[in-house]
Parts: structure tokens; C-alpha cells; sequence
């Protein structure tokens, strides 16, 4: 990925640098890893999943800016596409009717957040008062998630019904990405030393509980499904990224350094980077 985009991406969307990071050789093999790589790519993360396994993420061509991509797992094939006018194009999010979230920016270099709906009907969304959107996860019902601000103000919103609230997490910068159909909210915020960061859950009431991967020193949390079971990234001890699932709880590594959303039927997506440096993203059906 050529180093203008990365850093259009980098500052879009807060996330976890998947650069330099090794594909586990049991995510490389299996046969119930569906790898996602849209034609001429060569950069693909996968971000998003509906209960129908339908992934949204983004891509890029050779010398091309970003694209978003959403792939039907029942017919195998890709839909690109580019938000009218924009610079790039970035899929964060989908839920069970297939309207798809994200971000996008136009000349002028200003993130804003979108919606796709029927695959065709797109919509442009700020926060009122925001320099920068990003919309990062929908429901079911269509209440969302996403994060305001930039150049590292960064602050999480949530918009139930129509009505948006603003939070951060003891006033330090905050992202958020999943919601689930109960309102709750992960994520992460980074701490006041700005040396790493702590997921979060925030639940409908807007109690707010911090989340780490026990012995990690650093957790991100990227998606919650409507049981509760959250899926993130933590880094462990020799500072490598891992993905994780928690359920109940109970917390399990994965196989893949980038875990990005579960479904209500256990499905994953999340990226990984290969032995000769190309990232990759991945969809894990349940029961596979």
C-alpha cells in the first residue's frame, strides 16, 4: 500500500498496523478460511459482517486510491464501489438489510460518513460541529456507531433513534466501531500518556466498562454481536498482534493478527498480512 493512502487510511480510521505482521500458517491452510481479495488488489481488509455473511472492507489497485468491497460468500463475487465524487472509499460496517456504512473523503481531504442502502442510494452523515466521521458499525434497526473529530481528538458517537450522543472514555481520545441490537458499543481510547490504548465496552445506558486481554499491553475492541461476544486485537508481552474472541468472559486467541467483527452466528472477518508482506482480508463462516 503506497504511503499516501495508508495514511489517509491511518487517519480515517484509527486501527491497528497490520504492516510487517506474519499470517499464521493454520489461517493460511484451513479450508474453512474464505480469503478475501477482490481482482487486482493488493491490499484488502475485510471490516464488516451481517448474518448473512455478506463482508463489507476495502481494497486498493496498484496506484489506485481506496475502494469499499462487499462480498456474497453464496455466490463467491465482489461488488466495488466509490462513494460519488470521493477521493476514497472505505466499508466499515453492514447489517442484516444490507445497508452499508463508512467513510469517505473528498478533495479537500475531510473524512465524512456514509451510507449505502439498496445498493445504490448513497447518503452523506457528519456530527454536527465535527472536523471529521467515520461510521464504523449499524445495527439492525439502523442505529449506528462511528467516531467524530481529528488530528488525534478523536471522541466516540452513537446515534439511537435519530438522537446522537457524543463520549469519551475519562476525556481521552476515544473510537468506537461495533454496536449490537441492545445499544452497547466497543471500542477503544488511548490513555493519557498516548503510549497505548484500552478497549471499552459502553452499554445502552452508557455505563462504560474498560476491556483488556489479560497480560496484553494493548487491547482494541472492533465488534460485538447481540449475545455479547466481543471480538478485538490485544498485543501480547513480545509485542505481537493477535485477535481475539471473548464470550461469556472468556477470552480466546485466534488465528489471525486482525479480527475485525462476529455475526450472530459466530462468523469472523478480520485481515491478515502474508509471508511476502500483501494483506489480505478473511471470512470464517460458522460451523466451518
Amino acid at each position: 500500500m503506497n504511503t499516501k493512502n495508508w495514511k489517509t487510511l491511518r487517519n480515517a480510521v484509527p486501527a491497528v498496523l497490520l504492516a510487517g505482521v506474519a499470517i499464521l500458517p493454520s489461517l493460511a491452510q484451513a479450508g474453512s478460511i474464505q480469503v478475501l481479495n477482490p481482482p487486482g488488489s493488493v491490499y484488502t481488509t475485510a471490516s464488516g459482517i451481517n448474518d448473512q455473511g455478506n463482508t463489507v472492507g476495502v481494497f486498493e489497485k496498484a496506484g489506485e486510491q481506496l475502494r469499499g468491497f462487499a462480498y456474497v460468500p453464496a455466490t463467491k463475487k465482489y461488488k466495488v464501489f466509490t462513494y460519488p465524487g470521493a477521493v476514497y472509499t472505505i466499508a466499515l460496517g453492514v447489517n442484516d438489510a444490507n445497508t452499508i456504512v463508512g467513510t469517505f473523503a473528498n478533495a479537500d481531504g475531510q473524512a465524512h460518513g456514509f451510507f449505502l442502502a439498496n445498493g445504490k442510494d448513497y447518503s452523506q452523515y457528519d456530527v454536527s460541529g465535527s472536523s471529521g466521521t467515520v461510521i464504523q458499525g449499524i445495527n439492525k434497526v439502523g442505529d449506528f456507531t462511528g467516531t467524530a473529530g481529528s488530528n488525534g481528538f478523536y471522541q466516540g458517537f452513537v446515534s439511537i433513534g435519530g438522537t446522537v450522543t457524543t463520549f469519551t472514555v475519562n476525556g481521552l481520545a476515544t473510537v468506537a466501531y461495533g454496536i449490537n441490537a441492545a445499544n452497547s458499543v466497543v471500542g477503544y481510547y488511548i490513555n493519557a500518556q498516548g503510549t497505548a490504548t484500552h478497549g471499552f465496552l459502553r452499554d445502552g445506558a452508557g455505563n462504560i466498562t474498560q476491556i483488556d486481554y489479560p497480560g496484553s499491553l494493548q487491547t482494541q475492541c472492533t465488534g460485538i454481536n447481540d449475545a455479547g461476544t466481543l471480538t478485538g486485537v490485544y498485543t501480547d508481552n513480545t509485542g505481537v498482534d493477535r485477535g481475539f474472541v471473548r464470550v461469556n468472559g472468556t477470552y480466546r486467541t485466534v488465528s489471525a493478527p486482525y479480527v475485525a467483527a462476529i455475526n450472530n452466528r459466530g462468523a469472523v472477518v478480520g485481515s491478515f498480512v502474508d509471508k511476502n508482506g500483501e494483506t489480505f482480508g478473511f471470512l470464517r463462516l460458522s460451523g466451518q
